[in-house]
């Protein structure tokens, strides 16, 4: 956990523990325990409570969800995994976890090829892009470029660190599993629901405010790749926006000085390429943010990868080099980066 969010969750304004979360018959959506929530250091604060049917109880049905699905983001960080990947949905866990029939696809697709090997025995896992991309280079003969815009866009491969996070997801307990795409959302609109709801001047609604504000910001802060604000309120989406850029520029410096001791270290060029590969990575994400209309028009419709071509450290999108006279650039908006040697 970032000392940023150590200090924010230490801050946090509170004025008494939640003793009635899961007692007072509010129940979680998406199936979440209330455990969660009973654990988790992020707390809102809740209006005294009679019986289930009173007037808070869809106030505070937005507290409960938005405190067991922030935990489980807390969760997932303190044990060392990505908390949230917001352009991961459940079709992508079932591309990467679910083995579809022999008979669906001829045996030349890549569809195939990524579930089945040469002499048809079904894989214990599918081949990622990277993986589809080194076959198609070794066995087909196609230039790097045209497999990797194969595997990109022909097949349902997804990208080796995309694929490895679906499947550990699958396999973690609840109380600390990364959000997807959807979990994302919800998570979202419950910390809209607890701003936006909070209309009164009583101590309680202040208070909350005051949280979901920082649960906006805590949450910008989580992101290593740039997102455009999720949040549809003004106050929340510049909460989220100011800190998540801070902390993409909190990267881009990690990253020179990552670079800087692995030359000075003597590491070998595979550490000082990796390095490097990592500053452009966070420049181009600052770059993103800093774009006309990247809040909240633009959409990742495609990543960049930065691999040594020939000596060079080049940028591709969706397999293309930027700059390539077939590059996808339409997908997706981002800094002319040249090669760098």
């Amino acid at each position: 956990m970032t000392p940023a969010i150590d200090v924010m969750l230490g801050n946090l304004p509170n004025a008494h523990r939640a003793p009635l979360i899961g007692r007072r018959g509010i129940q979680p959506g998406n199936g979440h325990s209330a455990r969660v929530a009973r654990t988790s250091p992020f707390r809102f604060v809740y209006f005294t409570a009679p019986s289930e049917h009173e007037r808070h109880s869809a106030y505070h049905q937005h507290l409960v969800v938005a405190e067991i699905l922030f935990g489980r983001v807390l969760a997932a960080r303190a044990a060392g995994h990505r908390p949230i990947a917001p352009s991961l949905d459940y079709a992508a866990e079932a591309r990467a976890t679910v083995r579809p029939p022999r008979g669906m696809f001829r045996a030349a697709t890549l569809e195939y090829r990524r579930w089945y090997d040469h002499n048809g025995a079904a894989r214990t896992q599918p081949l990622t892009q990277e993986d589809l991309t080194v076959q198609l280079v070794s066995e087909n003969g196609l230039p790097l470029e045209d497999a990797r815009h194969r595997a990109a866009h022909r097949s349902h491969a997804l990208p080796a660190a995309d694929q490895a996070w679906l499947i550990g997801r699958r396999h973690t307990p609840l109380d600390r599993r990364p959000l997807n795409q959807a979990e994302f959302q919800a998570l979202v609109g419950a910390i809209e629901g607890a701003y936006q709801l909070a209309v009164g001047t009583s101590h309680v609604e202040r208070t909350n405010r005051q949280i979901a504000l920082r649960a906006a910001a805590m949450l910008g802060s989580l992101l290593n790749e740039f997102v455009a604000s999720p949040f549809t309120v003004a106050a929340l989406g510049q909460a989220f926006s100011e800190i998540h850029l801070a902390h993409l520029r909190r990267t881009i410096e990690s990253s020179r000085q990552a670079e800087s001791e692995s030359g000075v270290l003597l590491a070998g060029p595979k550490a000082w390429f990796a390095a490097k590969a990592a500053r452009m990575r966070a420049e181009h994400q600052i770059g993103l943010a800093m774009s006309p209309g990247s809040f909240p028009a633009i959409r990742l419709a495609a990543y960049p990868v930065v691999a040594v071509v020939g000596g060079k450290l080049r940028t591709f999108v969706d397999g293309w080099r930027r700059g390539h006279s077939r590059s996808r650039a339409a997908d997706v908006t981002m800094p002319a980066f040249s090669a760098i040697g």
